[in-house]
């Protein structure tokens, strides 16, 4: 039986053993769940979809079935909501169904819609507890899950308070310019590290302090290598500056890992200024927290302890990868924020990932001279870039606009060894071809010594195993060595579209531990699910150990045989046993979703085999390009990079500032 038969098969009897489907179900009912296979669904969907129609009594209804699938399709996808507007449900239906069948399905869907056949699942009364709302608008008619029609209309109304604050703090022009004065003169000013140079009074940088100074509400939004973390430290340098004490500034990210830069960014920064004042200094207690952490979750109810009725007690907040925050997240959030006392402050690259899960809140919130209007005075774009790298920034920002940049295609050896701002593409040309590309990119990694050193990785964490944990932190030489262990850790990523198959990132770390693990200690991968010089990423925050999701470490084994991992702290580093650990993974490669917020010296850059993956757009190249501080490798086939730039994410909603 060939191998798509045999998953096809395989699918229908999972339906079947999930009393999904029935022996006697229809054959429209078993085409479209046939079909509904393209739309990678998980399987509790599918029992979602099953509850539904059984509770409210449309079991033999397969156009409304389909109509489920596909709303659970572009869900998965990032939208709020389906748009049914005759020819835009056809539209969406052809994602899984033939297109004759489609366009048949969708028109009798919408006809039962017109004659209230669906009374007992779907209503127009937002206010009116079944599971869909029908919200006909001027854009058209758009159906919800009830869940998310609430989070959004309360996110609109809550936004919109927000834009209606006055400012809590009256800060007058003249002082505004006087602190700027202060925060860059030659003593006051965060430097960068290349000379000790003060950083540069760019004057996008500076109305964007203007700004987050006179309102009560601003967003700021910048592409790599745009200065956005020392633009947050000035501006927090400003507000003590206004009399905002170190205590009432709150700054928060979607994920730990982002959490933690923020934290990294000020100790960073403020440790650069020549002469710090008192102020400046109190800054340093200051520690970014996920959004989780700020509310206090409490995983009893739920909930979060701060809330509409209990709001946070924070004069500013600074919100940093607005991106990545989803519009349920993102309600619950300003459900705890009073504008009346509160600042708050959005960074962000509008070019960037949406969140994983649905919405696209701070791309919603970008004027484009057609929507968000009403965030045209509340935003800045910063646009001067101070990273080294114009020609990759340059072909990110082509492909960016859908734009096919020239290239010739190059042999794998001869793309590793690009000079500096340089980028390849290189065809796939199979498994075969695939694995053993892998295990080049692995030897010019971690086997060959590491750029500007005189070691490889693989000696690094020999000589590191050679110390104990004692020696190893407290020690100088101990220091060194940690240190360019983790250069190297932070030189080269693979970063793919997929967690599965041999092109994702599960696969591909799978066939770079299998290779390593025998170059730096036999076969203890096997044995032990580790080695020692595996490169690890925490998968979920352990508050009592500040571990987060997204923090990347080593392991290594002690002389004694016990396994450890360490992780980079603030300029030193910390470690525990490898069964003391929070969930775990390997991270010689991740997602492109997991890299946001990170940069690499060396990126290799994998698309999917199939060329039709939703995931093949232009946003997810530009923020895997981006993520690239000296060479890049595109890797895949050039129709799979052409889909991609031809494909922009849009995700449905009804929000229209």
């Amino acid at each position: 039986m060939p191998e798509a038969d045999r998953e096809k098969t395989q699918f229908m009897n999972k339906l079947l053993d999930l009393e999904i489907l029935r022996e006697e179900t229809g054959e429209d009912i078993r085409y479209i769940y046939l079909c509904s296979q393209k739309l990678e669904l998980p399987f509790l969907d599918y029992m979602t979809v099953r509850d539904l129609i059984e509770m409210s009594g449309y079991e033999d209804d397969a156009p409304l079935i389909a109509v489920l699938m596909t709303m659970f399709g572009v869900l998965q996808e990032g939208s709020l909501c389906l748009d049914i507007e005759n020819e835009r449900l056809y539209t969406g239906l052809l994602s899984f169904i033939e297109k004759q069948k489609a366009g048949e399905i969708a028109r009798e869907f919408l006809s039962g819609l017109s004659k209230n056949k669906y009374k007992g699942l779907i209503t127009s009364n937002g206010d009116e507890y079944l599971p869909l709302i029908l919200s006909e608008t001027k854009r058209g008619k758009l159906l919800y899950f009830q869940k998310f029609f609430l989070h959004e209309n309360l996110l609109r109304r809550r936004m919109g308070a927000l834009l209606r604050a006055e400012p809590s703090l009256k800060i007058s022009g003249g002082t505004i310019e006087a602190y700027l004065k202060e925060i860059y003169s030659p003593q006051l000013s965060i430097r960068i590290s290349k000379g000790d140079l003060p950083v540069e009074r760019d004057k996008h940088q500076t109305e964007a302090i203007r700004l987050s100074l006179r309102s009560q509400f601003s967003i700021i939004s910048g592409g790599p290598g745009t200065g956005k973390t020392s633009l947050m430290v000035n501006i927090i340098r400003c507000l003590t500056r206004a009399g905002v004490d170190a205590e009432e500034i709150l700054l928060g990210a979607p994920t730990g890992r982002a959490a933690q830069r923020m934290t990294e960014a000020v100790q960073y920064n403020i440790n650069t200024i020549k002469e710090p004042s008192e102020g400046d200094e109190e800054l340093l207690s200051l520690k970014g927290s996920t959004l989780h952490k700020i509310l206090r979750y409490q995983s009893y109810n739920h909930d979060f302890y701060y809330g509409e009725t209990n709001p946070l007690p924070a004069s500013v907040i600074i919100l940093d990868e607005v991106s990545m925050v989803d519009v349920v997240m993102m309600e619950k959030f300003l459900r705890a924020v009073d504008p009346s006392r509160t600042k708050l402050i959005f960074l962000g690259d509008k070019d960037q990932l949406p969140s994983v899960e649905a919405g696209a809140v701070f791309a919603e919130m970008i004027p484009d001279g057609i929507r968000a209007e009403r965030f045209k005075g509340r935003l800045t774009a910063l646009k001067k870039v101070y990273r080294s790298g114009a020609n990759l920034l340059g072909l990110a920002k082509q492909m960016n606009r859908g734009i096919r940049p020239a290239y010739s295609t190059l042999p794998f050896k001869s793309a590793l060894q690009l000079k500096p701002d340089k980028w390849a593409f290189v065809q796939n040309n199979g498994v075969i071809a695939w694995r053993d590309h892998i295990r080049l990119w692995t030897e010019y990694h971690y086997l060959r010594p590491l750029h500007g050193a005189n070691r490889s990785f693989r000696d690094l964490i020999a000589e590191a195993c050679g110390m104990d944990q004692g020696r190893l932190l407290n020690s100088d030489p101990g220091q060194e060595i940690l240190g360019q262990i983790f250069n190297g850790v932070e030189s080269a990523r693979v970063l793919s579209l997929v967690r599965n198959g041999i092109y994702g990132c599960a696969g591909i770390n799978r066939e770079v531990a299998n290779y390593l693990s025998l170059e730096f200690e036999s076969s203890e991968w096997i044995k032990k699910g580790c080695f020692s010089g595996a490169v690890i990423m925490i998968t979920r925050n352990d508050y009592s150990k500040e571990l987060f999701n997204g923090d990347v470490g080593v392991v290594m084994r002690e002389g004694r045989g016990a396994y450890r991992a360490f992780f980079p702290r603030f300029g030193s580093y910390i470690t525990f046993s490898m069964d003391m650990l929070p969930p775990w993974e390997l991270a010689f490669a991740m997602t492109v979703h997991k890299s946001q917020g990170s940069e690499f010296d060396d990126v290799l850059l994998v698309l999917p085999e199939d060329e039709t993956h939703r995931l093949l757009t232009r946003e997810i190249v530009y923020t895997g390009i981006t993520r690239t501080k000296r060479r890049l490798i595109i890797y895949g086939t050039e129709s799979g990079l052409n889909s991609a730039l031809e494909r922009k994410i849009e995700r449905q909603s009804g929000l229209r500032w």
